[in-house]
């Protein structure tokens, strides 16, 4: 029974003690929620505390700046005020009359006076000379026509002599002509006559066909490429050959000799042909150094340059002689082609025409004008 009466003192004991420790726990919490508001407001307040500082300090500003514009505006205000007092005194000047001013009208009239005395005077004089010239039959002065020709005809011989250009030396005696014929002058027929005689001379001329002759060269250049020049010159031996005379018998002993050993033995040619070889390369070596032959001629043919184009014509022709054969081979019609070229006259000697000129000279040394 003791026990029993224990125990439930024990257990009303527990719980106070547990009340008292949640009474603790709570007062804790409040006092920490408490702090936690404390620190809430502070950090809220310390800004709107630093917000309405600046704000403050803006307004002061402001304040200032208002103070000054307020000066600026009045300092304007006097400005303007004064100047429209200025404008309205300058107003009230214009419109007051202006008191003339003295002056002597002496000088002015005797200056107006000799004005028009000069003017009349100059008014006769030009009325003289308009009438002189209407009754002058005046003639146009063309006398630099004449120099024009001298200087065309000049221009022509320099491009005869120096360019073979003769259609443009013709249409420079043409035009110097012209210039002769509009200068309007009796003295310069026989000069005119002396060009017509010129440019018949020119004309006669036989003209060159230098493009023509240029695209023959370069024509050659590529049949020499294509020429087998070993089988050509085996076909300039075998004609050689074939063209080589029969003996003719004399009926001596040497006959009579031959004609013994012809009944003995049984004289017949060679079935095949020997083999004729150059050198290895020396075909194409041989090509290349024609073909540089030709083009040295299609140079000397731009240059006029007779001289050269018939050296390397002809360089190129023995090589083609010397490694082709001189027969009838294929490179018949080169060698053919080669030798027309060797007879055309790249340079013809042009006449000098300088008659005509001479006589220009002749003539303004003897003019006058």
């Amino acid at each position: 029974m003791a026990e029993q009466t224990e125990t439930p003192k024990k257990t009303r004991a527990e719980p106070a003690k547990g009340r008292s420790s949640d009474a603790k726990s709570r007062a804790a919490r409040q006092s920490q929620t408490a702090r936690n508001r404390f620190l809430i407001l502070l950090f809220l307040f310390v800004p709107l505390l630093f917000a309405s500082g600046y704000l403050l300090m803006q307004l002061a500003v402001m304040q200032g700046r208002q103070d000054e514009l307020a000066g600026e505006n009045a300092g304007l205000s006097e400005t303007i005020a004064a100047q429209t007092a200025t404008i309205e005194s300058m107003q009230t000047q214009i419109a007051e009359p202006a008191e003339p001013a003295p002056m002597d009208m002496t000088p002015l009239r005797e200056m107006e006076q000799r004005l028009r005395q000069e003017t009349g005077a100059l008014q006769r004089q030009l009325g003289e000379v308009s009438a002189a010239q209407s009754n002058l039959q005046v003639q146009p002065e063309l006398g630099w026509k004449i120099r024009e020709a001298e200087y065309l005809l000049n221009l022509a011989n320099l491009k005869l002599q120096l360019e073979n250009d003769v259609d443009g030396a013709i249409v420079l005696f043409e035009s110097a002509d012209r210039a002769l014929a509009e200068a309007q002058r009796d003295g310069v027929l026989y000069i005119r006559q002396t060009i017509a005689e010129e440019i018949a001379q020119l004309r006669a001329l036989e003209p060159l066909d230098r493009e023509g002759v240029y695209f023959r060269l370069e024509s050659l250049t590529g049949a020499i490429a294509q020429l087998d020049m070993l089988q050509s010159l085996r076909e300039s031996i075998a004609a050689g050959r074939d063209s080589e005379p029969e003996p003719v018998a004399d009926g001596g002993f040497i006959a009579a000799g031959l004609e013994f050993l012809g009944d003995v033995f049984v004289w017949r040619r060679w079935d095949e042909r020997p083999e004729y070889e150059l050198v290895a390369g020396q075909e194409e070596f041989v090509r290349e150094s024609i073909r540089l032959q030709i083009e040295q001629a299609q140079l000397a043919l731009l240059m006029r340059d007779e001289a050269m184009f018939r050296a390397s014509l002809q360089a190129g022709l023995e090589q083609l002689l010397s490694y082709a054969g001189t027969g009838g081979g294929s490179a018949a019609g080169l060698v053919e082609e080669f030798n027309e070229l060797l007879l055309i006259n790249i340079a013809p000697q042009l006449p000098v025409l300088n008659q005509s000129l001479n006589q220009v000279g002749e003539f303004l040394a003897g003019d006058p004008q």
